[in-house]
């Protein structure tokens, strides 16, 4: 037990704040929608509508930041300061045109928002200048995620949290200013709330680059400059690894999505009581995402001085743990299964209770998958920092749309199960992909394994 704790002690104390970093991202959208929603209910639906739009594509660019979570760990073990410099600048690089591209797309798109069909015609108006500014905050989202990256992959997970708790207060004062016009500034409404966004990440990524340049343990030095031309081999390294990061982040998004899609077409109370499960089941989702962040960082440290027995042990262990949390988490959900629909609705119509009924009995399926769920999800970051993306990129599409979008549209439709049909196709895909990636893991560690002994031979 003692062995246990001393593995899995200095990746707890790495994952903390990178958990709360987790929250506060999610935060600032919930913040934006609270203060818009004091204008009505239109402005409201206009800015949960623009950050749906706008996450798709943000999401996928955290998975392409991953590569400097990976190969900045594994330089900093080594002691190769000069190669983590320069993983941050070509990753400062690929945040710019990544971000750019998107941006500009959304731009270029906001026409075709008109064609999306059962979205009101009023909200897609009231959206697109939100949409506007929002789109532009990808590029400093992104930029600073890389630069947080960059200090956590070298144990320094509390400055971007600091950071970001500030621009979180920023994006508040912004949003007063701007959204209701204080100050002597004309009230912008819902383009007010995106533009403070924009503002308050690109504080966010300018203060967070300052700060790395006053610490002296995280100071970079580019002999040709920030701006010198970008090594097209090590570009090519970082999205091999980033680009099926983000792949794997669209798999599972998307089948989440698509289930939400089916819920839909099922009627109000099934896509409810869906929308409640989900949220509840999703709240402890940051734990394992960030033990999964924090073992991918540790196993690739270990990795790049070639420790791979200790790479291995990191790895067993935080699987141990994610388990373990999601274990107690979805005993949690069944002891208060009834209870918990009540945060969401007031039991004062029959519809209601309808929802509240079948969102108890999601909450079976939400509770039996948790464990699964955070095994997939730290065994991908454990493969990750071991440097293999493709072939967990292929299993999680086989486990997420060969096995559950299959299953979850078969059940709730042709067998006419409805909720509980989309639920237990959901809970077979975790099942599938959490057994495929573990496996994966064990066969990656074996490999390594053998490694390590021909390497102490000569």
């Amino acid at each position: 037990m003692r062995s246990f704790w001393n593995v899995t002690r200095p990746t707890l104390i790495l994952a903390v704040p990178m958990i709360f970093g987790q929250l506060g991202q999610m935060l600032m959208p919930l913040i934006d929608a609270a203060m818009v929603g004091r204008l009505g209910v239109t402005p409201l639906a206009a800015v949960a509508f623009g950050n749906l739009i706008v996450w798709i594509p943000m999401i996928a660019g955290f998975g392409i930041c991953v590569a400097v979570h990976v190969l900045v760990a594994s330089a900093h073990s080594s002691g190769d300061r000069a190669e983590a410099g320069q993983v941050l600048r070509h990753g400062l690089g690929i945040a710019a045109l990544y971000g750019f591209i998107c941006s500009a797309l959304l731009q270029l798109g906001l026409g075709w928002l008109d064609a999306i069909p059962r979205v009101e015609p009023e909200v897609i108006a009231a959206s697109k200048p939100f949409i506007i500014w929002l789109g532009w905050s990808i590029i400093p989202v992104i930029g600073f995620t890389t630069v947080k990256n960059y200090c956590e992959a070298q144990n320094r997970a509390w400055l971007p949290l600091v950071v970001l708790l500030g621009s979180i207060v920023l994006n508040v004062f912004l949003n007063v200013i701007l959204i209701y016009g204080h100050l002597g500034v004309p009230a912008m409404g819902v383009a007010g709330a995106g533009l403070a966004t924009l503002l308050s990440r690109l504080a966010a990524l300018v203060v967070l680059l300052a700060i790395v340049q006053c610490t002296p343990a995280l100071r970079v030095e580019w002999p040709g400059g920030a701006f010198a031309r970008l090594n097209r081999e090590r570009l090519r390294r970082m999205l091999a690894l980033g680009g099926p990061s983000a792949g794997q982040i669209l798999f599972e998004v998307g089948v989440f999505n698509f289930a939400t899609l089916l819920a839909g077409m099922l009627g109000k109370v099934v896509l409810d009581a869906h929308q409640i499960t989900l949220n509840i089941a999703g709240m402890a989702y940051m734990v394992p995402l960030a033990l999964s962040q924090a073992t991918g960082i540790r196993v690739s440290q270990a990795m790049g001085v070639g420790k791979f027995a200790e790479a291995r042990r990191i790895g067993w262990a935080s699987l141990g743990c994610a388990v373990l949390f999601m274990a107690s988490y979805a005993v949690c959900m069944l002891m208060a299964r009834h209870a918990l629909p009540h945060l969401f609705l007031k039991a004062d119509s029959p519809q209601a209770m309808d929802v509240m009924a079948l969102s108890s009995m999601l909450l079976l399926w939400a509770a039996a998958f948790a464990m699964f769920d955070g095994a997939q999800i730290v065994s991908l970051g454990i493969l990750r920092g071991m440097h293999d993306v493709r072939v967990p990129l292929a299993l999680s599409f086989a486990g997420f749309w060969l096995v559950a979008a299959p299953l979850a549209w078969y059940w709730s439709f042709v067998r006419n199960w409805g909720g509980p049909g989309i639920w237990s196709g959901l809970f077979c895909g975790e099942v599938v992909v959490a057994g495929l990636l573990v496996g994966r893991f064990a066969v990656v560690a074996r490999r390594c394994a053998k490694q390590e002994t021909v390497a102490s031979l000569d």
